[in-house]
């Protein structure tokens, strides 16, 4: 087997020799194209100083010390941000039902018809992050139930089904729809081609700030908090693969192995680009969508379907029962560390991400009326993930009650990965989905990292619109930062690791979100019922 360093130089090697050419083409003909200084080396600059940082100590000295800056941030801050994101919540319901509800996002005619805008909503969630945590999240609420509740306890199963389902659900995205109309708004409504974060704030400070050392801050602290929510994204995905490639293959997992893995997205992503097979990135993502949601169907109909349906609906009608009770949940006096570890865990991992979903969103979204986008992209973003909860917590419910698989102990052996792929191993003709399932969770993790190096691209480079696309040179460059920092990760090893990185990143995105927020409620007082009440032109 090769040794780490070696494998490392194998990725810049393949990466290096990968259509050399075109990428020297693609350089040439982006000349004019200039990178934006203040906002691409401070990042850089950060990120190499804590890759540094980690590879110079022990895994088990950086592990410590990144759960103790976790739990000193998620101690300090997390009832803050569980205000923060309730109130969002809030927000969406004053936005849906309040005075500016019928006002339009634009006076053009809808690019899609409501079916394709609910759908494209719908199915962006079938990825391999549902599959990882619809699978096993629920576990980690049997070991460590909230509310004082006996670990492992009846009460407690009930519990653990319900939770993700609120981890998912309709207060999550509410950060996304909040983020999303504010972009919708900018697009359509204040004809602004919005690129970087900083330009969503420059009504609350003005143009010269903007334009000037502030602007350049923001989106510095964007790219930062940026790339710590995709780390980790692949983090707490990697496990998953590297548990399928050693059940598949019989290979030994370690450290060489998730560096393979890791570094061969950024070499598939270099080959797609730089060959010019970008219809070969929306087949892979289709191909995703697809395959996922005929997984689904396929489990729901030959697995456990009543514990499916009967599950679902015990734990809805729980998280409802329950949601300003969960919303808000910090447990000052059992100190089980529950909520810390998980609920304020994905308010930072989605408020990490949440300004990339927002401009997707409000891209796709002209011409809807404020209601018509509050009400439909909640529901959407709802039912999608929540389908994938539905149908895989219950399945693998199904699995520890039926005792066949002893969860606890792999999990304490092995780790996420293994255990994971043991459940699966349960699947009906589970023989052929492990293969179908490795090349799903492969293309997911690809076309992440696609999505993330083009955001990356855009914001470190001066004067590009919505419409134009970054140099090719400049997304091979995210692509394999963002792997090394990954594999800086897997060096550490375990999944705490990586929901640090979430949680330092969402620091900076929390101050930021503030700002957009602030500024977009300065700027709608101008919002005039007179331009916004009118129709679409030819609806």
């Amino acid at each position: 087997m090769l040794s780490f360093i070696e494998i490392i130089k194998w990725g810049l090697k393949t990466i290096s020799s990968t259509s050399t050419t075109k990428i020297i083409s693609s350089a040439q003909s982006s000349a004019k194209k200039k990178i934006e200084p203040w906002v691409f080396f401070p990042p850089l600059i950060f990120v190499i100083l804590f890759v540094t940082w980690i590879f110079k100590n022990s895994p088990e000295m950086v592990a410590k010390q990144l759960a103790y800056a976790y739990t000193v941030v998620t101690d300090k801050l997390g009832g803050a941000l569980e205000i923060y994101v309730f109130f969002l919540f809030l927000l969406c319901i004053f936005f849906a039902f309040g005075p500016y509800a019928k006002k339009r996002l634009g006076q053009e005619k809808p690019e899609f018809s409501t079916m394709s805008w609910l759908g494209m909503i719908f199915t962006s969630f079938a990825g391999l992050g549902v599959l990882t945590w619809g699978t096993f999240e629920f576990f980690y609420y049997i070991q460590t139930p909230p509310f004082g509740i006996e670990a492992f306890s009846k009460e407690s199963y009930q519990w653990a089904v319900a939770y993700p389902l609120f981890h998912w659900g309709f207060i999550a995205w509410s950060m996304n729809t909040i983020f999303g109309l504010i972009f919708a708004y900018m697009f359509f409504v204040k004809k602004k081609d919005v690129v970087r974060p900083s330009s969503a704030c420059e009504t609350l400070f003005g143009e010269r700030l903007i334009k000037g050392w502030l602007g350049k801050l923001i989106d510095i602290l964007f790219v930062i908090g940026f790339v710590g929510g995709v780390t980790t994204c692949i983090g707490v995905n990697v496990p998953t693969i590297i548990g399928l490639v050693t059940k598949i293959f019989g290979v030994k997992n370690n450290l060489t192995l998730n560096a393979i893995v890791i570094l061969s997205w950024s070499a598939f992503m270099v080959i797609l680009l730089a060959t010019g097979l970008k219809k070969g990135v929306r087949l892979l993502s289709d191909f995703r969508v697809y395959f996922g949601f005929a997984l689904l169907a396929f489990i729901f109909l030959f697995g456990p379907t009543s514990q499916i349906l009967n599950g679902f609906t015990d734990s809805f009608g729980l998280v409802m029962q329950n949601f300003t009770r969960m919303s808000l949940y910090t447990d000052p006096y059992y100190k089980s560390g529950m909520p810390q570890g998980w609920t304020i865990f994905y308010w930072a991992w989605y408020l990490a991400l949440v300004l990339q979903c927002g401009i997707f969103m409000g891209r796709i979204s002209r011409g809807r009326t404020v209601r018509e986008f509050v009400i439909g992209s909640l529901l959407a973003a709802t039912a999608g993930s929540w389908i994938f909860f539905a149908v895989f917590t219950n399945f693998s419910m199904s699995v520890l009650q039926s005792g066949t698989v002893p969860i606890a102990d792999i999990l304490a052996k092995s780790g996420q990965g293994d255990a994971i792929v043991a459940i699966w191993s349960k699947l009906p003709l589970s023989g052929v989905l492990i293969i179908f399932l490795l090349i799903y969770g492969y293309i997911s993790m690809q076309t992440l990292l696609n999505g993330a190096t083009y955001t990356l691209s855009m914001v470190t480079f001066k004067e590009l619109n919505g419409e134009e696309e970054p140099p090719l040179w400049s997304r091979i460059f995210w692509s394999v930062t963002l792997g090394i920092v990954a594999v800086a990760m897997a060096y550490v090893g375990g999944i705490k690791s990586s929901q640090t990185t979430t949680i330092i990143g969402a620091l900076p995105m929390f101050v930021i979100t503030v700002l957009i927020l602030i500024s977009f409620f300065k700027d709608i007082k101008t919002w005039s019922a007179e331009e916004t009440d009118k129709k679409a032109n030819n609806l």
